[in-house]
């Protein structure tokens, strides 16, 4: 998996929690940012696990 995908999910994740919960617009954007990682990240996932999958002749 990349690490580094990882790391920024995590880093945006913590900064979200630390924004100040009235100021909206910034909530947003680092929401919506966030969201394009995870959805990124499940993909790099599901890839790998298919390869996997193909590797062992375990495709159904």
């Amino acid at each position: 998996m990349d690490r580094k995908l990882r790391v920024q999910i995590e880093h945006l994740r913590r900064r979200l929690n630390g924004i100040d919960r009235e100021d909206q617009d910034q909530l947003l954007a680092l929401s919506r940012r966030l969201d394009r990682l995870i959805v990124q990240y499940q993909r790099q996932v599901l890839v790998a696990l298919k390869d996997r999958q193909g590797c062992l002749g375990l495709k159904k």
